[in-house]
């Protein structure tokens, strides 16, 4: 696979990257037109981006204490690129019927990007040997072994073992398994790019977790995206089945936030104690009592909601149009 950069030899790793990121934004546009992704696209991958290295920036003074400036530099490059990249392929299992939601297998997708991008960089580094550039613009075998672990880190799982040891969660709990494994980490990486992936609320607050949230349920219920976002009825094929979907949704986010917060001091045990208390201090400031209770408040989870009342505050929160 010729990537054709014979007119751009960057000059450092970080034009290196620049590179590889302008690959991976017409892949993930690409993958969001063709698949109708309303929240696996750019928007997403730009915010991890941007959450993963404002966690990297805040936590770079205890990261200084072990790394040398260039070795945080190149730290700060892999974090840009993972946040970008992490889920530029999605894979979905073949529908079992019509009217249904659409499903994944765990990890499929992180795996199929990590060896896609892997590819690239892969054919990049052999493309630019050519100029006999300076070894350090390349991506070395620790800088692709860093990037697979830290796509990998974002794999998202049910909890096998809801309400275990001193924590109660529901059977539905997702949670990122890469951040309750105890075992030495290739590096920080992995972790990073592992919470900022999820960090919406604690990180952003309250309406991007909400709209995030419809826009899942919208990209894995295609069926209805003219329901939810032009109120058309015409194609309802049951009421009370489309009611429960959506009620099951509104009722999964308010679950889901309580237990973000919950298992925030969990997944960052993993850090030094003086960048766990940078993490709780200045960057997930959303992981508090009043959130939770005001997304309990605004979602409608009642059983005696009506299905246009759920179709009106899935429309109103989407705040995005029909995709092309």
């Amino acid at each position: 696979m010729k990537q054709n950069h014979q007119d751009e030899k960057p000059s450092s790793f970080a034009k290196t990257v620049q590179l590889v990121e302008s690959y991976v934004q017409a892949e993930i546009i690409q993958e969001a037109k063709n698949k109708q992704l309303y929240y696996h696209n750019l928007d997403h991958a730009l915010a991890v981006k941007r959450r993963a290295n404002n966690i990297f920036q805040q936590i770079k003074v205890v990261l200084s204490q072990d790394n040398s400036n260039q070795e945080l530099e190149r730290l700060e490059n892999l974090i840009n690129l993972c946040g970008l990249a992490h889920d530029m392929v999605q894979l979905f299992d073949p529908p079992s019927a019509a009217n249904q939601p659409r499903k994944r297998k765990v990890g499929l997708s992180e795996a199929e990007t990590a060896n896609k991008l892997l590819h690239y960089i892969q054919n990049l580094n052999q493309e630019l040997a050519a100029d006999q550039l300076d070894d350090s613009i390349y991506f070395s075998d620790r800088d692709q072994e860093i990037i697979q672990d830290a796509i990998l880190a974002t794999i998202c799982d049910r909890d096998p073992q809801p309400g275990k040891a001193d924590y109660t969660f529901s059977a539905k709990s997702i949670y990122q398994p890469y951040l309750y494994d105890h075992r030495p980490k290739i590096s920080i990486v992995g972790s990073i790019i592992a919470l900022a992936d999820l960090g919406a609320l604690g990180m952003e607050g309250i309406e991007i977790y909400i709209q995030d949230g419809i826009l899942v349920f919208l990209e894995d219920n295609p069926d209805l995206e003219s329901l939810i976002l032009k109120c058309d009825r015409s194609n309802c094929f049951n009421d009370d089945i489309i009611k429960a979907r959506l009620l099951a949704m509104t009722r999964f986010m308010v679950s889901l936030a309580y237990e973000r917060q919950a298992r925030f001091e969990l997944e960052i045990s993993g850090f030094t104690p003086q960048a766990r208390q940078i993490l709780r201090d200045k960057i997930f400031l959303g992981f508090k009592q009043e959130n939770t209770t005001q997304i309990a408040a605004i979602l409608p989870t009642q059983d005696n909601v009506s299905l246009p009342e759920l179709i009106n505050f899935f429309g109103l929160n989407s705040k995005i149009k029909l995709l092309e």
